[in-house]
């Protein structure tokens, strides 16, 4: 049996500000069934170049799978020589802290 993203369970949109910042807008919850959804719009937004924002402040759950994708995500980021910004919700922000993860990425305020 294979899982398909549910899209009522996430949504995501990438939008360009005029100083030409990608903001990757993630919106519900990333589990392992909306996980390769939430990295395609990860990569994707990685991949037009500059700087990019990860708003995951109405992200409402966070689960390995959401964390797996992040990390290759920097990856990415960093292979690039793209700036990677996360905006997190508590949820998001406090499972980054548990794992040891905060550090590596640049917390947007």
């Amino acid at each position: 049996m294979t899982h398909q993203p549910n899209p009522a369970l996430l949504t995501t949109s990438i939008t360009t500000t005029l100083d030409d910042i990608q903001v990757c807008t993630i919106r519900g919850e990333i589990d392992i069934r909306t996980a390769p959804m939430f990295q395609n719009a990860l990569f994707d937004s990685i991949g037009i170049g500059g700087s990019t924002v990860i708003d995951m402040t109405a992200v409402t759950f966070f689960g390995v799978a959401g964390i797996c994708a992040m990390v290759e995500a920097l990856e990415f980021a960093h292979r690039r020589q793209c700036e990677l910004c996360v905006e997190g919700s508590r949820c998001v922000t406090r499972i980054l802290e548990v794992v040891g993860l905060a550090t590596a990425f640049d917390i947007c305020e």
